[in-house]
Formats: structure tokens, C-alpha cells, sequence
């Protein structure tokens, strides 16, 4: 959408018209209305409390006060001469007719069975069938839906909403944190948004925030009628600052020349030259494709152990590049939630990534080093360089052999005799160590470089390498996808997590330069007369091809383990633990290890899981079809697909030190993308499954409610001329609510704003699981049409509350 357009909304939805101002004939504006804005405390609150007898934090909730839109023909006719005006005027229309404030969407996208099924109504704007059989899911927010908050009013919830998180923003206050998956030029480009006071602008992807009363948010779950607009106390952008690579604030792009100073390096090469496939209609930059977050909080861990700031990791995923041109890559960013800072991290290479986690450090010993600090452990997860073309044309993968054959002019061969070949998909599984206070260089660094507080500028990523020639313990030569073809829940890999070569020195350089390609040589130090001949990094199918992706981690949250949960695009997942962290930390006097430890246990391989999925009577398909099932393009031709396919999302809560994973699928199902969640997790080797219960499915091509144009909210869904648009939709991020919530018995909650992380993990952890309140994120990836097409939001989805029913 043009910027006229976008300010034509803007105009038409401003103040002055939401207090209920008409334009006459002569232009005149009837202020005498101001006078009929009513209370921020609506009536439906007032109602909800005196039913449920909750008492309110004390917030004003922020209320509709209505508007009304008069224009005449002349102005009609003058709005005529620009692009897309119905569209607005009918958005605008329906926003007054049908309020689409935040939290006021109580229908839900997501369904138990297909209504065609189960007989539930297949009307526009209307839930399906919302009977779910493994717990109960209420919305909290709904892209397309506006504020009506004094400081943001007219500010719309973006799409697709993707990694999700939560904290006390104060002692009365939870604090809703969603970043968007979007693309920009690439394929919808949304609305742009100011940063470094005006310096740039950025679109594509978005972080947002909603502000939600924290009393009624603790008890929401626990209504049938109440919708979440009535708890709903602020809402905004959190990216107010951008910082680059470089340590630069983020500046106006120079057209197609080199931007010097203040580059978004996401989007250039290192000279800071604009390299993308397309240019932004209107933003200096955009960020390309934020691919899930995890919100971490100072020292979750234990007293100093962990971060020392609160902040939302989230980081680009994949990118079109022209095809004659260098780039970067892309980074991760971390985004300071006091601030509103979001820093471009170096330190994790520039491969793209899927999802970055905090890990336990377990490391009070290596306080003595940097003080009272400790080290930082991430666990990483990616493409490791998804920057070929396709999609771009039709039924084409266009990959940038310019950038490799420059990779080998300067690196060439590897260390078998080979060349390089294209990096996507060839790494193992992968953490980085980090020291905090210090620089690139490991000198120190000031009290207030925000990165290297935190250890994200001087640190080592290391990958998990095993010995291929070890005929006596698993994976007997095979690499990890074909090991997973027959793995069986229990089975354990022995590894060594062994630093690669490449460490960030913060220098930006151009991605032929980059980490990236490090897992196609040998690890370092397992030569000849090393003891280690036999070690080789653990990728998918080896360092000459690419295999499947490793998706989505999630931290082990027990106390004393440094361990984490790994997905895979082939459907598998297990858990893989740091050994001896604390001693091995100790034994490095103050400095990066040589070495860690590891095991690997696998939960399910890429087997059958069709009977260890509990369905509770939904999860019903058309033609007899059902949810213990993939029905991806590949399952719809075969029958179905007996395995998970595309575990896209994944987070791990904690009960009482039992280990409960929430599971979801990206695998472009026809019928409708899957949400589960396990029973609890073991990795015994007694010939047990784990269970799956099935909570949910949305989108498919060929879904009933699909096919008929039903769309949340109501005329989301597109029309080509011929039929509605249909698709995949795809839950995706997770976040464990239940600290930020607990009650003690005096009915005073818990945890206080000022708190660490510590105190959050300790009340997750208290919380049995189906007294969890677990937020979630749903894509709805198809809707870009009325309301959310109008006002430029990029595409639909909601954000969740599940709070499951499951055997325990």
C-alpha cells in the first residue's frame, strides 16, 4: 500500500473522528462531541467483575468511545483518485460498525474438527467447532484489531504472529510481547514504523506489545464470556531503537548506493550497498522474516547466573538476494525490553536462524573471571544460509554460486580435498559459550555496552561432533537423519561439543567470509595423532549435502541441567545436554573452553506415530480422514503421513521437574496444521513411547471452512476471482504464563515486577500443567484481504491462551 494510503487510514481513523467527530458539507467539525467519550472502564467490565468478583489491578482499561464517519459526495470523489480508497472506507466501516478493538475477537481460526464434520457453523467471522478435546483456548489478541489506547490509538495488530512471550511490565501489569513474521517487499509488505527518532524507517517484520490488567488476565481462563478486550490496558511498538552490526544507530537508507554509516546490515553487503531482491515501497529498511524469539530474563538461572538484562532474543531467518550481488547475511538481534533497543548480534554467525535460546551456564565458579559474572550458553537452531532464490521463480532454486566460488577462491579446498558448496542446511547441532564484560577482542568492556554485558560480543559457538568410526555406541556411521529413520525413544548418542573455527570479531564482512561454512571441514583438533580421528560434525546428511533443517529448541528448565530440546524438519526431536559444564568451565581459567561433553536422546524418531496420538474424539477430516495423520501434499497422494512432518514449534514447561513439550507443525497440511502436547517426557530405554494429545488444527487447502471464505475476523479471507484463497496456517511460538501469575495462599501473587528470572522459573515450576495458562501464537497466513489488507498489517493470526486437559 502507497503512503497516501496509509495516511488516508490514518487520517479517517485519527482522534478526532474516534471521539465521534462528523465532517459536514462545509468542512466543519462538531467538537461538542468530544464531551461523549465514555469511562475507560466499559461496561462489560464492570459486569465481568461484579460476576466473578475479581477485584482489578486498578488500571483503566482501555474502551472504544465510538466514532462516526460522515462524508460527502465532493470528499468521496476526492478519496476516489486514490488506490485501494474502498478498501479503507469499507475497513473503516466495519471498525465503526464492529469495534475489532484489541482482545474483542472471541471467535477463534483455529478448530477441534472439520465443521463439515462435526456440524459446526461455517460462517464468516464465526468460530468452527471449538470443543477441543485436550483443554480449553480463548484469544487474546487478533491481527487487524486496533487500539483504542490513548497513547497508540489507531495502532493495529500485525501479522503473522510468531515467537511469543510475557513479564511484568509492574506488579499490576502483564506485558504480552509477539514479534511478527513478515517479509516485506519480498511478498506483503506491511505498515513502517519511525526508529532512532526519525533517523529510519523499517517494515516488514514487527515486535508488539499488549498490555493486559493482571488480576483479570490471572483469572481469564476461567470465563466463558469475557473477552479480552476488557483487560486490555496498553499496547505498542517495541523497537524504538535499532542498532546494526556495527554498533551504529540504524540511519536512512542512500537509495541503491552505499549507505556508510548506519546500515542495516540484514539487508546490504558489507559496504553497506542495498543488495535485496526487491526495494521497500516506502521503509529505508525492513527486517526480513523474524523467525520465532524467546524471551529471557536476568539470571533465570541462579543469584548473578544468566543475563544480565531482560531481553527478547529473536533474529532473521531467510532472504531473497539480487542474484549478481554480495551480502552479509542474516543476524540475530537482541532486544533490550527496557529500552526498547534492538542490537544486531554478530556473535551466532550471519546463517539465519530459526530460534535462539538461553541455556544454564551452571558456572558460579567462572564468576572469578569476569567478576560477578558468569558465562552465557545459547542453543542454536537454522537454515545456516537460506539466501537462495527460491520461490522467487516459478519452480526454481537459484542458489549464489557467485558467493561460493568466491568462498573458495579465498578458503579453498576444505580439509577433505573438496570444494565448498553451498552451506544451507549442512550444521550440527550447535551452542555458543560466551563471556560476559568483555569486547570482540576479549578485552573489557564499558558498564554500559549492553552486548557485551551480556556476553553476546566475545564468545564460541560450538557444535556437536561424534566419533563415525565408533562401531560400539550409536550413530554407527550413519549421520542424523538416517539415524532417525529407525530411532526409537531412548536411544543415546555420545558427542563431544567442539568449537569451530570461526569467532566473531566484529568486523562485518560479507557472507563468503562467514561461520557458515565451517561444518564442511573436519572438526578442529581431531586430526592424525589427536585421539579423535573418528570425530565428524553431526549434520543431517554429512558436508557434502544439505539435509533436514534443525527447527525450533526450547531450554531445560530443571534446575542443575544445562540441556536443551532440538526439532527437526524431518519430524524428529530430542534432547541434548552440556556434561560437566561447571568443572570444565573452572578448568578454562577465565577463558572459552577447549571442549565440552554431550549426550544426545532421542523422543521420537522420523517413525510412526499414528498410535501414540490421543485424538479425544476430534481431530476429524473429511473422507474419513483424521489428525493422527499428516496430510501434507506428500500425504494427501500416499494416504497420509504416518510421521510428524515439520516440527515448526516447540516449547518445554516445566511440572514439578516433569518435562511436558508443546508441539506444532509447518508442513503445509491440506486438511489443517496440528498442535499437540506430550505427555510427560522421558528418554528412558524401556521400549515406552511418549503420548501426544491433540489440542488443534487451522488452514489447509482443503479444510471446509477454508474453502468458504471464513476468515477471523470477519472478510480477512481473500478472493481471487474465482475461489476464496486457501492455505496452511501454522501455530507456532509458546510461552509458560504460570509464574507471572501464581497466587500464594493468601491470594497475593507471588512474583513481584522487580524479581529475576529466577523467581519466574521457580513458580513455572509449581504450577501442575493443566493449571497452566500457556500462550501461543497462531498464523493465519492466508488472510490478507479487508481490514488487515486495508490497513497494510501484513497478514492474520491470533495469539492464544491453552490451558490443557491432559492425563497426568
Amino acid at each position: 500500500m502507497a503512503r497516501y494510503n496509509i495516511a488516508l487510514a490514518s487520517l479517517l481513523a485519527s482522534k478526532a473522528i474516534a471521539a465521534e467527530v462528523s465532517i459536514n458539507p462545509n468542512g466543519a467539525i462538531d467538537r461538542s462531541l468530544f464531551s461523549k467519550i465514555p469511562s475507560l472502564v466499559d461496561a462489560a467490565t464492570k459486569r465481568f467483575l461484579e460476576v466473578m468478583g475479581v477485584e482489578p489491578s486498578g488500571h483503566p482499561v482501555c474502551a472504544d468511545p465510538g466514532f462516526n464517519m460522515t462524508l460527502d459526495d465532493n470528499m468521496l470523489k476526492i478519496l476516489s483518485t486514490m488506490i485501494g480508497y474502498e478498501d479503507v472506507i469499507a475497513g473503516l466501516q466495519q471498525y465503526q460498525a464492529e469495534g475489532i478493538t484489541i482482545g474483542s475477537t472471541t471467535d477463534l481460526a483455529c478448530e477441534a474438527s472439520d465443521a463439515a464434520v462435526s456440524g459446526a457453523p461455517i460462517e464468516d467471522g464465526k468460530s468452527g467447532d471449538i470443543d477441543f478435546p485436550h483443554g480449553s483456548i480463548k484469544a487474546i489478541a487478533t491481527g487487524g484489531e486496533r487500539s483504542v489506547c490513548d497513547a497508540t490509538y489507531g495502532l493495529k495488530i500485525t501479522g503473522t504472529p510468531d515467537g511469543i512471550g510475557a513479564y511484568l511490565a509492574d506488579d499490576k501489569t502483564i506485558r504480552v510481547i509477539v514479534q511478527s513474521e513478515g517479509y516485506g517487499p519480498l511478498r506483503i509488505e506491511s505498515y513502517d514504523w519511525p526508529v532512532n527518532g526519525g533517523l529510519a524507517t523499517f517494515g516488514g517484520s514487527h515486535i508488539q506489545y499488549v498490555d493486559y490488567d493482571r488480576s483479570l488476565f490471572s483469572s481469564y481462563m476461567g470465563t466463558s464470556d469475557m473477552p479480552a478486550s476488557d483487560m486490555v490496558v496498553g499496547m505498542g511498538d517495541m523497537i524504538e531503537r535499532v542498532v546494526n552490526l556495527k554498533g551504529e544507530l540504524v540511519g536512512k537508507r542512500n537509495g541503491e548506493s552505499e549507505t556508510a554509516v548506519g546500515a542495516h546490515y540484514g539487508n546490504t553487503d558489507a559496504n553497506g550497498k542495498y543488495t535485496m531482491w526487491k526495494m521497500p515501497k516506502e521503509a529505508d529498511w525492513f527486517l526480513q522474516s523474524l523467525c520465532s524469539a524467546h524471551l529471557e530474563q536476568k539470571h533465570q538461572w541462579g543469584e548473578g547466573i544468566g543475563l544480565e538484562d531482560n531481553m527478547f532474543i529473536t533474529n532473521e531467518e531467510w532472504a531473497n538476494f539480487a542474484l549478481d550481488q554480495e551480502f552479509v547475511g542474516q543476524s540475530a538481534h537482541a532486544l533490550d525490553l527496557e529500552s526498547k533497543t534492538l542490537y544486531a548480534v554478530g556473535a551466532f554467525t550471519n546463517g539465519g536462524f530459526e530460534k535462539n535460546v538461553e541455556i544454564n551456564p551452571q558456572s558460579e565458579d567462572y564468576v572469578m573471571f569476569v567478576s560477578v559474572s558468569t558465562s552465557l550458553q545459547i542453543a542454536i537452531s537454522g537454515y545456516n544460509g537460506a539466501f537462495d532464490n527460491g520461490g522467487v521463480l516459478p519452480d526454481v532454486d537459484i542458489y549464489p554460486d557467485h558467493i561460493t566460488d568466491l568462498r573458495n577462491e579465498v578458503y579453498g579446498p576444505r580439509t577433505d580435498g573438496k570444494n565448498y558448496t553451498w552451506p544451507k542446511n549442512i550444521v550440527p547441532y550447535r551452542i555458543y559459550v560466551g563471556i560476559k564484560g568483555k569486547l570482540e577482542d576479549g578485552s573489557d568492556a564499558p558498564a554500559d555496552d549492553f552486548l557485551a554485558r551480556n556476553g553476546l560480543k566475545y564468545g564460541q559457538i560450538y557444535g556437536f561432533a561424534v566419533d563415525m568410526n565408533d562401531n560400539t555406541t550409536a550413530p554407527y556411521d550413519l549421520w542424523r537423519d538416517a539415524f532417525h529413520k529407525t530411532a526409537d525413544n531412548g536411544d543415546k548418542v555420545e558427542g563431544k561439543w567442539i568449537p569451530q573455527q570461526w569467532r566473531w570479531d566484529g568486523e562485518v564482512k560479507n557472507f563468503q567470509h562467514d561461520g557458515a561454512w565451517d561444518y564442511q571441514n573436519k572438526p578442529p583438533n581431531t586430526d592424525d595423532g589427536s585421539g579423535m580421528e573418528g570425530y565428524q560434525w553431526w549434520t543431517s546428511k554429512g558436508p557434502d549435502a544439505a539435509g533436514c533443517k534443525t527447527e525450533h529448541n526450547s531450554p531445560d528448565p530443571r534446575p542443575g541441567q544445562t540441556a536443551f530440546v532440538q526439532t527437526s524438519t524431518c519430524g524428529y526431536f530430542g534432547h541434548l545436554y552440556v556434561k560437566n559444564v561447571a568443572e570444565t568451565l573452572a578448568a578454562a581459567n577465565g577463558d572459552l573452553p577447549a571442549m565440552f561433553d554431550g549426550d544426545y536422546f532421542v523422543y521420537q524418531g522420523e517413525t510412526d506415530v499414528t498410535q501414540q496420538i490421543m485424538l479425544g474424539g476430534k481431530g476429524q477430516h473429511t473422507e474419513g480422514r483424521n489428525a493422527t495423520m499428516n496430510w501434507d501434499k506428500d500425504g494427501i497422494k500416499n494416504g497420509g503421513k504416518a510421521t510428524f512432518e515439520d516440527i515448526d514449534g516447540l516449547e518445554v514447561m516445566e511440572d514439578n521437574g516433569k518435562l511436558y513439550a508443546i508441539i506444532h507443525e509447518d508442513s503445509g497440511s491440506k486438511l489443517g496444521e496440528r498442535a499437540m502436547i506430550s505427555s510427560a517426557l522421558e528418554h528412558e530405554a524401556d521400549g515406552e513411547d511418549l503420548t501426544y494429545y491433540f489440542v488443534a488444527m487451522s488452514g489447509g487447502d482443503d479444510n471446509s471452512r477454508m474453502v468458504a471464505g471464513v476468515g477471523i475476523p470477519k472478510g480477512v479471507a481473500c478472493h481471487d476471482g474465482e475461489s476464496y484463497v486457501s492455505g496452511a496456517h501454522e501455530f507456532s511460538g509458546a510461552f509458560d504464563t504460570s509464574g507471572l501469575i501464581r497466587k500464594d495462599e493468601s491470594g497475593s501473587f507471588v512474583m513481584k515486577a522487580s524479581d529475576t528470572g529466577l523467581v519466574k522459573r521457580q513458580q513455572d515450576r509449581l504450577v501442575s500443567i493443566n493449571d497452566k495458562n500457556i500462550l501461543m501464537t497462531l498464523q493465519t497466513g492466508t488472510y490478507a484481504c479487508g481490514v488487515i489488507g486495508a490497513f497494510a498489517t501484513d497478514r492474520g493470526g491470533q495469539w492464544l491462551v491453552f490451558k490443557p486437559e491432559i492425563p497426568v
